[in-house]
């Protein structure tokens, strides 16, 4: 199992479009795909029900929301396993059944568990707190839970912030992809978001090495990558405006995926009604299938060559 977080700090970057297409397109693969919606705003979940349906099936009982309330001190006493839920359009528009795509939704409360982790932590403290670490790190330790055992990937949509929320999803990632407009913004963005997930593993991995007794081993998460979202093309290629910005995050030493998501009024929709993202809905124009699909063939050989020289 691989777990990839997304994430940037900037909204209205396609951060939602992306996790929710790269996990379908793995899910019609064949892959067991399942996604996890960190962010209040709960675009993800909505891109697979209907509020209407959220509030009937899922509110109550079966969000990510439930799960952090139920944390006291690092322990949460509801297992999150218990929130997975498999949204019935998508798969049933997977092609054999041999993929699954599950979510653990959001919920618009959940910006009230930010502000109350919020009053512990004024940042990437230097004193440990053990109570702090724990929440970090509880993440992390329910993924590795049995109940997950059966998903190959699992991709988390994270807040556009660096709270405790957001974190706890590094700590527990093998991998960062970072989507991003090519804008003056994003560009700032990207080496600040880079600067201040070095100084959480590095603090991290100090504290798990002072203090051996707690579960949370050294972690070592890869940023595979920027992808481009949004993209005008020009006789097949960026226009040069945004090209610039491409190329100063390529000087920055930051990874960047060489497949693009371009700018398309269906693709980058808000919700979709009728829960089945653009990559497997045969109604979106072939050009953009083959984007989406390119760009999942180029995240996998990305994941897999950083597995090799490890």
């Amino acid at each position: 199992m691989q777990v990839v977080s997304v994430i940037n700090y900037k909204g209205g970057v396609g951060k939602t479009t992306l996790t929710a297409n790269l996990g379908a397109e793995l899910a019609r693969r064949g892959q067991h795909v399942l996604l996890i919606d960190l962010d209040p705003q709960s675009s993800l979940t909505f891109c697979f029900y209907h509020p209407d349906e959220w509030r009937a099936e899922l509110r109550g009982g079966q969000t990510i929301k439930r799960w952090f309330d139920s944390i006291k001190d690092g322990i949460p006493s509801v297992t999150l396993g218990e929130q997975v839920v498999y949204p019935r359009p998508v798969n049933a528009a997977l092609p054999d059944g041999s993929g699954r795509l599950g979510l653990i939704a959001s919920h618009l409360g959940l910006i009230d568990v930010d502000f109350e982790l919020a009053r512990r932590i004024g940042g990437i403290e230097q004193k440990f707190d053990p109570a702090l670490f724990r929440m970090r790190g509880a993440l992390a330790d329910a993924l590795h839970d049995e109940s997950f055992a059966e998903f190959d990937w699992i991709f988390i949509d994270c807040p556009p912030s660096f709270n405790v929320v957001t974190q706890s999803a590094i700590i527990a990632s093998d991998h960062i992809v970072i989507p991003a407009k090519a804008d003056y913004l994003s560009t700032l963005g990207i080496e600040y978001l880079y600067g201040n997930v070095q100084e959480l593993v590095e603090r991290h991995n100090e504290h798990s090495l002072k203090h051996a007794k707690m579960r949370h081993s050294r972690i070592e998460p890869n940023i595979a990558g920027v992808v481009f979202t949004m993209i005008q093309f020009r006789n097949g290629s960026p226009i040069s405006a945004l090209q610039n910005y491409i190329n100063q995050v390529r000087g920055l030493g930051i990874p960047v995926f060489s497949t693009y998501m371009r700018e398309n009024n269906t693709l980058f929709a808000g919700s979709v009604p009728r829960g089945v993202p653009a990559v497997l809905r045969e109604r979106v124009t072939s050009q953009i299938n083959i984007e989406l699909r390119t760009l999942a063939s180029e995240f996998l050989n990305t994941i897999h060559a950083e597995g090799a020289a490890a």
